[in-house]
Order: structure tokens, then C-alpha cells, then sequence
């Protein structure tokens, strides 16, 4: 990655996120809050929980769009088997483990479940947490300083942006994360930046605590304002 490329665009984040009719980004921050006030791997209605956990009044985009819907799909199986999806997020979550080694197992769970489904729901053909979009929400709310939002096509993009040497692949989440923390580096080096957004999310009452979520808001709007 070119250095100069990812300063100037951390420059151009910070004016950007001044401009309030512009910037729409801290729905995230409110997505985090509201999975911390809710989430519960013991809780004894997990299907609530869950649901509480991802309102639909709180950056819905996240997990429902054009032909994605992963929450829907998260509530049919667990309809189905409340107590194997509770041990899935129970192993997924837990950080004494592999991280790659517990998102595989996650995504095959999910795989077993559907074609169990499918037996007497033809229709329930997708899960959608197959692309890692989802999963990582789940690592990165529970985690918030360990991990991001992943969209691969956007960190395609980006590393393409900043003339990386290599570009990952889609599987290759672990990297991902791995460039999040540098950039996250590098935004910090910004205290006036640091500052403003986290007065931004003060007045909104979101979440305050740092995160890679600045990372990823960065290299989100990098894109869009290219």
C-alpha cells in the first residue's frame, strides 16, 4: 500500500465527515450499541435476543438488501434448531479458538442446516452467511476492537485504490482484518479527526468505545468519494 495515497485519503475522510448533510455513516455505531445493550448467548428466548440484538429500526442495510437476508434466514433456522444455532455463535464467538477454524465451522453449520431444512422447505435454499459479510458483523459487534464489517468488493476496491501489491482474495478474511488494524494505525496518528467523529457519535448517542469500525467507515467512504 502506498502510504502518501491512504494519508491523503484519511484527509479528504475528515473533511468529509464535517459536511452532516453528506456524511450517513454513524447508523453503525448505533447497530453496535444496540447489539451490546442486547446480546445474550444465555438467553433463555434466543429467537428474541436475536431479534432485539438486530432491530429492524437500526441500520437495517446492514442485513437485509437486494437478494441478501441473512437475519430472515438466521430466524428460520432457528425455528428449526434453537439450541444448534446457540452452540454455533457460542464456538463462533469464542476467542480461545482459531478464528479462520471458527468462521469455517460456522459457515458449515449453517450448510447442514439448510439441507436439513430443505427436506420440507424446498424453497430455503440460501442461508446467506456464506460470503463473510454477515459473520464478521457478528465477530465485529461482539469485538468491536478486534474486528470489522467485511464487503469484499469494497475492500477489493480499496486495496486496488492504494496500489496493493497483492489483492486477497475473497477468502481471505483473516487479511482483512489484519489491514483494518493498520489502517486503524494510521487514522489514529489523526487526533483532530478522532475527535471530531467521536463528537459526532456523542450527539447521536451511539457507540463512543473505540473500534475498527472507523477503519472500515474509512476505507467505505474512500470509495465512494473517488
Amino acid at each position: 500500500m502506498v502510504l502518501d495515497i491512504i494519508n491523503s485519503k484519511i484527509n479528504s475522510y475528515k473533511e468529509h465527515i464535517q459536511i452532516s448533510n453528506e456524511y450517513k455513516s454513524l447508523f453503525k455505531w448505533d447497530a453496535v450499541k444496540q447489539f451490546q445493550d442486547n446480546w445474550d448467548l444465555k438467553a433463555e428466548d434466543f429467537r428474541q435476543m436475536y431479534e432485539d440484538s438486530f432491530s429492524k429500526n437500526v441500520a437495517t442495510r446492514l442485513w437485509e438488501g437486494e437478494n441478501f437476508y441473512p437475519k430472515q434466514a438466521m430466524f428460520v433456522m432457528m425455528d428449526y434448531d434453537q439450541e444448534k444455532v446457540r452452540g454455533m455463535f457460542t464456538n463462533l464467538l469464542n476467542e480461545e479458538k482459531d478464528l479462520e477454524a471458527r468462521i469455517e465451522f460456522f459457515i458449515f453449520d449453517c450448510n447442514t442446516i439448510r439441507n436439513e431444512i430443505l427436506s420440507t422447505n424446498p424453497e430455503f435454499t440460501n442461508h446467506f452467511h456464506g460470503d463473510y459479510a454477515m459473520v464478521s458483523i457478528y465477530l465485529s459487534f461482539k469485538y468491536p476492537k478486534k474486528y470489522s464489517i467485511y464487503k469484499y468488493n469494497e475492500f477489493k476496491q480499496f486495496m486496488e485504490a492504494v496500489k496493493s501489491k497483492s489483492i486477497p482474495n475473497e477468502k481471505d478474511i483473516n487479511r482483512f482484518f489484519k489491514v483494518m488494524k493498520t489502517i486503524n494505525v494510521l487514522i489514529s496518528k489523526d487526533e483532530e479527526l478522532l475527535a471530531i467523529h467521536k463528537k459526532l457519535r456523542e450527539i447521536n448517542n451511539s457507540y463512543t468505545d473505540e473500534s475498527l469500525l472507523l477503519a472500515q467507515d474509512f476505507y467505505h467512504c474512500s470509495i465512494k468519494l473517488a
